[in-house]
């Protein structure tokens, strides 16, 4: 007398209540089983294994992938956030830059750009920028330190009489290649009390 496991009382019960059902019993439900089918062959486990570790380790790679680009993403942000930083206090000094001479700014009549009130600006050490290149840093940004270089010229800019063309860029000390760029101009708010 044949002895039944659970998997065979489970097809069993499976199968009578098809019958109840008016269904067909399903082909792997059969009273005979043979012990060659019982399980997995080697050859099939070790598919499975390789298809699970080719899947994992494109699952690690796009981790550490999507790691690497959220640290560059964050000194990116940083670094644009330490230019808005240098850039607000440049848009300061210049909405103060001789504001208040009376009834206007001397240089508001300049014939030449080198003495206008975007030169004047630049050219300023007490009250303008004090020159056209600037190095601010280093600073901690993500674990490496970075200088900020803040370069400014009215030549490059549109009107060489008021306006000033400022370039900000953030490198890793030792390094030529730029995290962050910026390219703005500063009007002097002077200029607007020019008549």
């Amino acid at each position: 007398m044949r002895q039944f496991g659970a998997a065979d009382r489970v097809c069993q019960w499976l199968s009578f209540w098809l019958k109840i059902s008016q269904l067909q019993p399903s082909a792997h439900c059969s009273g005979s089983r043979s012990p060659a089918k019982a399980g997995f062959t080697l050859i099939e486990v070790l598919v499975a294994m390789i298809v699970a570790a080719v899947f994992v380790s494109m699952t690690m790679q796009a981790i550490v992938t999507a790691a690497a680009f959220r640290v560059v993403a964050t000194q990116y942000d940083e670094a644009v956030s330490w230019i808005q930083e240098d850039l607000e206090t440049v848009v300061n000094q210049a909405a103060e830059y001789e504001i208040a001479a009376q009834p206007y700014s001397s240089r508001c009549l300049a014939t030449l750009s080198s003495n206008g009130l975007a030169a004047g600006f630049l050219n300023d050490s007490v009250v303008g920028l004090g020159g056209t290149l600037t190095t601010i840093g280093p600073r901690a940004l993500g674990g490496t330190f970075y200088t900020l270089t803040r370069t400014a010229s009215y030549a490059d800019s549109s009107d060489p009489f008021r306006l000033l063309n400022i370039t900000y860029r953030v490198t890793a000390q030792g390094e030529d290649k730029p995290i962050a760029t910026v390219n703005t101009e500063v009007i002097p708010h002077a200029v607007f009390r020019c008549p």
